[in-house]
C-alpha cells in the first residue's frame, strides 16, 4: 500500500461504496504500474489499530481546518451574494410576482396536485411556466419506476442529461450507481430532477417553484419509503428552503410525512473528496429509513 492511500484509510476518507471487482481491477493495476497511484485514492483497506502516523496527523488537522472554514464561509457576505445571484432572472434583475401572477400560480399548483401520472408527464412536456423551457430540447420527466421505495431527487439537468433523457448521465451516474449499491438489497428507485428544463446557469428560486408541483405530485403518486436529496437545489426544491446542505444533512427531514435524507451531488463529490465520508453517513441514514 503506498503512504497517500494509507493516510486516507486513517483519516477514514476512503469512500466506502466501491464495488468489490473494481476495487480487485485497480488492485491489479497497481501491482503491475507503479504509475497508478491515482487509483489509490478510490482503494478502501481493512482499518488497523495502531495509532496515526505523524504525517497522518498532520493531514488530519489540515483537513479539519479546511472543512470548518468552508462551513464557516456559508454565511459570508459571498454567500449571501451567491444566494441573491440565484434568485435573479437570467436578465440579472430579480423579478418580483405580482398578485395576479401569485394567484394564478396558485390555481395552476393545485391543478397539477390532482393529475394522475399519465396526465402529469403530459403536463410536464408542454410546461412553458418558467424561461428556462425556451433553452430546452425536452423536459425530464424522470426515470425509473412508479412503484418506486426510493425518490432521488437530483440537481437541474445539464445539456447531456437533456439529451440522454436521464436525470443523472456520466461519470456522476457512476459514483450514484455505486452509492446505491452500498444499501444492500436492490431497492426500486425513481430519479427526478429540481426542475425539468436544462439550462446555461443554475435554477432561480422562482424556477424552482414552478417545478416544485410536479415533484411533488409525482412523490404523491409514488409514496416511497424514503427520499434523497441529492445537492443544495434539490433540498430547496424538495424541501422548499435555502438552508444549505451542511445544516439540513445533519438530521433526517421529512417531505409529505417521508423520511427524506439531505447529501451532496455525486459530481459534487467527485471535486470534493474530503465530504465522501460526510456522504456515506447520509448513506447510513438513507438505509436505516429503508429497511424500516
Amino acid at each position: 500500500m503506498n503512504r497517500r492511500a494509507l493516510i486516507l484509510q486513517e483519516l477514514g476518507l476512503n469512500p466506502q461504496w466501491v464495488r468489490h471487482e473494481v476495487l480487485a481491477a485497480i488492485e491489479l493495476e497497481e501491482t503491475n504500474s507503479a504509475a497508478s497511484i491515482e487509483h489509490s485514492i478510490t482503494q478502501p483497506v481493512e482499518s488497523h489499530a495502531s495509532p496515526l502516523s505523524a504525517i497522518a496527523n498532520a493531514a488530519h488537522h489540515r483537513i479539519e481546518e479546511q472543512i470548518h472554514r468552508s462551513e464557516q464561509k456559508s454565511t459570508s457576505s459571498k454567500a449571501a451574494a451567491a444566494h441573491q445571484l440565484l434568485n435573479k432572472t437570467s436578465a440579472g434583475v430579480e423579478k418580483t410576482l405580482t398578485s395576479e401572477e401569485i394567484k394564478l400560480s396558485d390555481v395552476r399548483s393545485q391543478r397539477i396536485l390532482q393529475m394522475n401520472w399519465e396526465e402529469l408527464r403530459v403536463e410536464i412536456a408542454s410546461c412553458t411556466a418558467c424561461p428556462r423551457h425556451q433553452q430546452r430540447e425536452q423536459a425530464l420527466f424522470g426515470t425509473g419506476q412508479q412503484d418506486a421505495q426510493l425518490v432521488i431527487v437530483s440537481d437541474a439537468p445539464s445539456k447531456a442529461e437533456e439529451q440522454a433523457n436521464l436525470a443523472i448521465v456520466g461519470p456522476a451516474q457512476r459514483m450514484l450507481n455505486q452509492m446505491l449499491i452500498s444499501l444492500g438489497a436492490q431497492t426500486a428507485i425513481f430519479i427526478s430532477n429540481a426542475v425539468k428544463c436544462s439550462g446555461s446557469r443554475n435554477p432561480t428560486t422562482q424556477e424552482l417553484n414552478a417545478c416544485r408541483p410536479f415533484l411533488q405530485r409525482q412523490i404523491a403518486l409514488i409514496q416511497p419509503k424514503a427520499i434523497l436529496a441529492a445537492g443544495q437545489f434539490a433540498a430547496e426544491a424538495t424541501l422548499n428552503t435555502t438552508a444549505p446542505i451542511r445544516e439540513l444533512r445533519s438530521a433526517v427531514q421529512t417531505h409529505q410525512s417521508i423520511p427524506t435524507v439531505v447529501s451532496y451531488h455525486p459530481s459534487y463529490l467527485q471535486r470534493n473528496l474530503h465530504d465522501k465520508a460526510k456522504t456515506w453517513q447520509d448513506l447510513l441514514r438513507l438505509k436505516a429509513e429503508l429497511r424500516r
